[in-house]
């Protein structure tokens, strides 16, 4: 047993190691060869601001937003085109084309900003916002599903944009992040936008040219080109990151391809929670509220972090990401507190154990969970192992099912599973709906009507989150466990303060 754990953890290391920063060997070199310094005053160092900047890019994937296949292209959107908002590391929208966004019930009113242009010199108007939209929504890309809960978007007689919304969302101005480009640009390769900067030209055989635009209405940084290296697999990448081809690049740090992702970085927060689904929909232990909340309370959620995703992750105690603006003041700690779930256990009655230690049922029978886990993914195994660990000190026996990622996906749908082990990725506007009954993604999760009511009134007006987390908690339909993190990689000659988001790598670029 523990030789099959320690291999899992193994496979984790690997799997995810770009979270380390690595650093070259020295090379052998005698004394002569080292030279004796002239004595200098001793200055600090300062960080020169930074005038070009070197991307990697797909030469064989479109610029055009909607147009874009890679992640690697996709990166790259803030740069070429604004949105009437974006998200600060908060997830807190921040208005960029947009002066304000206002509610009333269901109706999202947005009034842009004045005598804003595009790159070619045109003006902003309402009617490129619609187009725009119309374009995200007819896209089948991921932000059409971010606007699903469109019903209209339209323009005012002011000039205001008009969206009308199937259920209230106090938070959907962090779903307005849709690239504005010119009314019928469409197709184009290059569509025309309005940001910082604009497709100026080519260089070499498939390099692309950025330049600052000069039109662009927002604070101007230092950087006034950006080259677009072509690059296409991730070998490739983290040669042309180290030889210095290329300044930075950014994982999610899902693939094996972090290996080789060097040298210096810095941690991205992401909206991609790793959560224990449970099967609240059969009969027998996972239907009693306090058997769910004595697992949630038994588990390790530092130890899943720093073992199983090699502390490239965040806890979390509430299916939000920790640094939502909205949890306040909200206690966001999650500590193991073996003694409550114990107390929770027999206060259910199940004091009898077996001879090995584990907990019987009322009637003496043995409580086996089967928790169901992808193979294909290391760190989920890992942490499932670690989870069969920790729930057994409380006398829960755990057995993992391990299937391949379609065998998994089957099992899922027909709820042949006690717990799983599952990883989605929350919108910006941080709605668990999916997740909760009669969502998309919900399975075989338990219903509460007290929850359901609660969920609708905070998502509608931004109020109350506090009431539901703590619902959330006596209810533990599913279990939140943390929140992984990427990393931007650079090569050592870039020097930068940077503050990324997954949304947008480039958040303060003007500061570099």
């Amino acid at each position: 047993m523990k030789q099959r754990y320690y291999a899992l953890l193994l496979a984790v290391a690997v799997a995810v190691s770009g979270c380390a920063v690595s650093e070259p060997e020295p090379e052998d070199i005698s004394p002569e060869q080292i030279p004796v310094p002239a004595p200098v005053t001793s200055q600090p160092e300062q960080v020169q601001p930074v005038s070009e900047l070197r991307l990697a890019y797909s030469a064989s994937d479109s610029l055009n937003p909607y147009k874009m296949k890679t992640e690697l292209n996709r990166q790259l959107i803030p740069l070429l085109y604004d949105s009437l908002t974006r998200i600060d590391p908060s997830y807190r929208p921040e208005n960029r084309l947009a002066e304000s966004v206002t509610y009333n019930g269901n109706i999202c009113t947005v009034k842009l900003r004045r005598n804003i242009l595009f790159s070619d010199g045109s003006l902003l108007q309402g009617a490129d916002v619609v187009y725009s939209f119309r374009t995200a929504v007819a896209s089948g890309q991921s932000i059409a599903m971010r606007l699903q809960n469109v019903e209209r978007c339209e323009v005012d007689q002011e000039g205001n944009v008009i969206f009308t919304l199937s259920q209230p969302d106090a938070d959907f101005a962090a779903l307005l992040s849709f690239p504005i480009i010119k009314e019928g640009h469409a197709d184009a390769d290059f569509p025309t936008g309005i940001s910082r900067y604009y497709v100026s030209g080519t260089w070499g055989n498939t390099g692309v040219m950025l330049s600052a635009n000069p039109l662009y209405y927002g604070e101007k940084g230092s950087i006034e080109t950006i080259r677009l290296v072509s690059s296409t697999d991730p070998s490739a990448l983290a040669f042309s990151l180290k030889s210095g081809e290329i300044d930075l690049h950014y994982s999610d740090l899902s693939g094996s391809e972090t290996n080789n992702l060097s040298t210096s970085g810095r941690v991205v927060s992401q909206n991609r929670m790793v959560f224990l689904g449970i099967n609240g929909r059969q009969q027998g232990v996972l239907a009693e509220p306090a058997f769910r909340r004595a697992l949630d309370l038994a588990l390790n959620r530092d130890e899943l972090v720093s073992t199983a995703y090699m502390s490239c992750a965040e806890v979390s105690r509430y299916p939000f990401h920790p640094s939502f603006y909205r949890l306040g003041a909200l206690n966001r700690s999650a500590p193991r507190q073996l003694t409550q779930a114990d107390a929770l256990l027999d206060r259910l009655g199940l004091t009898q154990t077996d001879e090995y230690g584990y907990r019987l049922g009322i009637l003496g029978e043995p409580i086996r969970l089967r928790l169901l886990t992808n193979s294909e993914n290391a760190a989920r195994t890992a942490a499932a192992t670690l989870i069969v660990e920790q729930l057994s000190q409380i006398g829960i026996r755990v057995e993992v099912v391990s299937q391949s990622f379609s065998q998994y996906e089957e099992s899922l749908a027909r709820g042949g599973y006690d717990l799983y082990l599952g990883e989605v990725r929350l919108f910006e506007n941080m709605d668990i709906s999916p997740l909760m009954s009669g969502g998309a993604l919900a399975y075989s999760v338990g219903y509460s009507e007290q929850l359901e009511t609660l969920y609708a009134a905070y998502k509608g007006t931004g109020e109350g989150l506090e009431a539901f987390c703590e619902a959330f908690e006596a209810e533990c339909l599913f279990l939140p466990l943390l929140y992984r993190q990427g990393q931007i990689s650079f090569n050592r000659e870039f020097q930068a303060e940077m503050i990324a988001t997954e949304q947008d790598l480039f958040y303060n670029i003007v500061e570099w």
